[in-house]
């Protein structure tokens, strides 16, 4: 049986609006990635979670801090258990 961690995810901006809430749990593989979160396993675990519809565009377009500072697309740390990660999509308007 494949070891797993927990993570708290905090939600922003539109995130927060489609899941009509600010943080939940996941559990991940241990090894799981940043970029793990960017791809559609983890984002289709939070969807099913929440009833999201766009879970690609919300993964891919989304900035990742994890445990209160930003992650680059460039670095790609290991996500350990009880880290809390926030999941912060493009923000606009005018």
């Amino acid at each position: 049986m494949e070891e797993q961690i927990t993570v708290k995810v905090l939600l922003f901006a539109s995130a927060r609006e489609l899941a009509q809430s600010s943080e939940c749990t996941l559990e991940l593989p241990r090894g799981s990635k940043t970029s793990d979160l960017r791809r559609v396993s983890p984002a289709t675990a939070l969807a099913s979670k929440f009833k999201l519809l766009d879970v690609t565009s919300l993964a891919m377009d989304t900035a990742i801090a994890l445990n209160q500072a930003y992650v680059s697309v460039d670095d790609d740390p290991v996500l350990s258990n009880g880290d809390e990660v926030a999941l912060i999509p493009p923000i606009s308007g005018g």
